[in-house]
């Protein structure tokens, strides 16, 4: 983290003049958190999920997130994996890496279930 720290905010002072440091140093980061905000938004905040509940843990999962471009691999590489959302809720410690090979396991144990697994195939349904 001190590495990091360093790379990100004080070697760019060191390197660059001050104008140049400060774009370097914030404009990654702000790309990152308007991109992180757009995600997390497409994936929590539908008509279809926001109001659900249920007390089993892994139905909750399914019922309260919702995936975007599940077939998409180059939207899968843009969001980080974050568009694989109800399979991150489920299995959390799973590298996002596994995520695209697990999504056709979830749906058809959903459907075996009759839980329904809220998806949408673009960004724009």
């Amino acid at each position: 983290r001190i590495f990091t720290f360093y790379l990100i905010y004080i070697r760019p002072f060191l390197l660059f003049d001050f104008f140049k440091a400060v774009i370097f140093a914030t404009v990654p980061y702000s790309i990152y958190s308007l991109q992180f905000s757009l995600f997390s938004q497409l994936n929590h905040l539908t008509a279809d999920n926001v109001d659900k509940y249920s007390r089993d843990w892994y139905k909750h999962q399914v019922l309260t997130s919702h995936s975007f471009c599940t077939d998409s691999y180059w939207m899968y590489l843009w969001s980080g994996g974050l568009n694989l959302q109800i399979e991150h809720h489920l299995f959390p410690g799973v590298n996002h890496c596994h995520l695209m090979k697990i999504s056709p396991i979830v749906r058809r144990v959903c459907k075996k279930h009759g839980v329904f697994y809220h998806h949408s195939p673009s960004l724009w349904c």
